[in-house]
């Protein structure tokens, strides 16, 4: 894996060894950014269920004001801290350790709103859960929750409107706003 564009162009990203972790792939993250266009910049970003950052590093390098990290696995935590100096974009990044959904309300008032929040739960894990609590959050504030999941899964959106779907074999990802 590899940042596709921006400052960070190119560089590689580092995957923890032994971690169970499926990173977003070149292809989704290419389209999902360029649906994306200039919506990234400036943007303050929250790339929820991180894993070793790769989304969020791409939209760090695209020109993104911030980006917060949330993961709680010690081994993508590491990969993750060696990925963002590796690519020099540390100063605009924050890591949170940290189990979701439970600690995304303290994420929010430490760090939000924030304009664009992906999550990409595991495929074996439920997002219903963690979509109640993000649309309350963005209530006040808008935004759009990105969320990629198993194609198969068909959450209810709890206060959400689906704005767009993009399919990519087993992985869908959903675009909800308010």
């Amino acid at each position: 894996m590899r940042v596709i564009a921006g400052s960070a162009r190119s560089i590689r990203l580092q995957y923890p060894k032994g971690a169970r972790i499926r990173p977003t792939t070149d292809r989704v993250r290419e389209s999902l950014f360029a649906s994306l266009g200039d919506e990234v910049v400036g943007s303050r970003f929250c790339d929820l269920y991180a894993g070793a950052g790769t989304v969020g590093i791409e939209a760090l390098s695209r020109g993104a004001q911030s980006a917060v990290f949330v993961e709680k696995n010690r081994r993508c935590l590491e990969a993750l801290h060696d990925n963002l100096e590796n690519t020099h974009l540390v100063e605009r990044a924050t890591v949170v350790r940290g189990n979701l959904p439970a600690c995304i309300k303290d994420v929010w008032q430490k760090s939000g709103p924030f304009g664009i929040v992906f999550a990409d739960p595991p495929y074996a894990d439920d997002p219903q859960p963690l979509l109640p609590v993000v649309a309350e959050l963005m209530a006040g504030a808008g935004g759009l929750l990105l969320l990629q999941c198993d194609s198969r899964t068909d959450p209810d959106a709890a206060g959400l409107h689906l704005l767009r779907r993009q399919e990519f074999g087993d992985t869908v990802v959903m675009w909800y706003g308010l």
